[in-house]
């Protein structure tokens, strides 16, 4: 159970210790005094090489490393991460495991199998990662002969608003969740490509030092035309549209036949979000809205939500 701290709490019980109270008890990669913290960096490389040999062997074209957001892998590049053992506050000491990840994987795996990584241009967190450090993580990863590297922003446990009683801390629900997954509500800027503009400052940082790995962008991209113009600028390689996606997943398509007037647009009030928060199946709000009563349509656990998107003709 998770109970709201007594202000007269501080000043005896650490900040580490507050922050258990108000969101329970989570490990960091600075816990260095328990040993399978300590020794992350001697077991995650393996782990990581074991999984991304298991999706070749499943069929899978390749693999994207997650090292962005509130998992392990971004917690090492953080600059929050005050390791004292060679893995830690430096620039060099932050990106020191994920390099060896990478390398892990890339012994494990076949030269056709892709392997690149998505991580943070910003961490937009108090004292946290900058598009500085991005800059210099991106051309370590493009040096490495990542295949691709891919850009987010955000979504880290530091800022999340204190969860209901019982339930564990989400790292979508603060200011830098907003900007991992901004919405039309989070402020008066929106949420339509407002991680463009750092994406296109670590890929042109990578092509000055003569490298040509592709940079993949992602964050309100919902219409061909905003696609078209950020590739067509150079500020990206590739676009990437998680959400405009689930919203349709025929939209490529449908812009291709030149049907872009029947696509459904994502309308970013984080509903699918939702859901994830909540430990549901992930739907979209444009679905569940059309046809719920149509006999033979794959319906959620509860029965209150499609599992697959309305038809089009």
């Amino acid at each position: 159970m998770i109970a709201a701290p007594d202000a007269s709490l501080d000043g005896i019980l650490s900040p580490r210790e507050l922050e258990a109270l108000r969101f329970g008890y989570r490990e960091r990669v600075t816990d260095v005094h328990l040993r399978h913290i300590r020794d992350l960096p001697a077991t995650l490389p393996d782990i990581f090489a074991a999984a991304a040999a298991r999706a070749e062997a499943a069929g899978f074209d390749g693999v994207e490393l997650h090292y962005a957001h509130a998992y392990t892998m971004a917690s090492f590049l953080s600059a929050a991460n005050t390791r004292d053992d060679g893995y830690g506050r430096s620039l060099e000491g932050r990106v020191r495991l994920p390099l060896e990840v990478f390398r892990a994987v890339r012994r494990r795996v076949t030269d056709a199998f892709v392997v690149g990584c998505r991580y943070l241009a910003e961490e937009c967190i108090d004292g946290g990662s900058t598009l500085d450090d991005a800059v210099f993580f991106g051309i370590e990863f493009a040096r490495a002969g990542m295949d691709f590297v891919s850009l987010s922003r955000g979504g880290k446990f530091e800022d999340a608003r204190q969860p209901p009683i019982g339930w564990a801390v989400y790292p979508y629900t603060g200011p830098s969740g907003w900007e991992c997954m901004p919405t039309t509500l989070s402020d008066a800027r929106g949420p339509f490509g407002r991680n463009v503009p750092p994406a296109a400052k670590v890929r042109a940082a990578i092509r000055r030092s003569g490298l040509t790995t592709p940079v993949v962008v992602s964050g309100g991209i919902h219409e061909f035309d905003q696609a078209e113009d950020i590739l067509s600028r150079g500020d990206a390689d590739v676009v990437g549209a998680a959400r405009q996606s689930l919203a349709d997943p025929d939209w490529f398509l449908k812009i291709r036949l030149g049907r872009g007037a029947e696509v459904r647009r994502c309308s970013f009030t984080n509903y699918c979000e939702g859901l994830d928060q909540k430990h549901k199946q992930v739907t979209c709000k444009l679905w569940d809205r059309t046809e719920l009563s149509t006999p033979g349509i794959p319906l959620s656990v509860d029965r209150k939500r499609r599992l697959v998107a309305p038809a089009w003709s």
